[in-house]
């Protein structure tokens, strides 16, 4: 969570002039950002594909003792991008209401792990359903914004 709370302090204070302006009004918490991702909100991830342009795709997120991670299912084309390039920008709205962008990288999760396992049952709990991969996404680059 620390962790969480430093990256958007950071990435404000190295933002634009505008982006300052845009996102320092009224940030989200570390906290109310893990909220966010364990609600069911919109939620697109953004990835590279070979050829360079991005590609954006509705995505499952789910936060697991403050790890955040993406269902992905072998057959997507975000499976090969994120095998190709692990950059990825998650963005996470809730109309209006609260929004978050991360901006980070993603790393595949062994399946057959004890961590799978505990991210699968959260992701089944949320969604009804699970994706046959799983990758953690590390933040690195975060802005926030909500409603007052």
């Amino acid at each position: 969570m620390s962790s969480l709370d430093s990256i958007l302090k950071n990435s404000l204070s190295q933002a634009s002039p505008h982006t300052k302006e845009v996102y320092s009004q009224n940030p989200l918490t570390a906290n109310e950002v893990i909220e966010l991702a364990n609600s069911r909100v919109l939620t697109l991830a953004a990835t590279v594909r070979p050829d360079g342009r991005p590609h954006l795709s509705p995505t499952d997120l789910v936060v697991v003792d403050g790890v955040f991670y993406l269902g992905v299912d072998m057959s997507m084309a975000r499976y090969r991008n994120l095998r190709q390039n692990p950059a990825v920008t998650v963005m996470l709205a809730d109309g209006w209401k609260r929004q978050a962008i991360l901006e980070g990288n993603a790393d595949f999760l062994d399946m057959k792990s004890e961590t799978a396992r505990g991210v699968l049952e959260a992701q089944k709990k949320k969604y009804g359903w699970v994706t046959d991969a799983l990758a953690e996404f590390r933040p690195a680059k975060a802005f926030t914004w909500k409603t007052k």
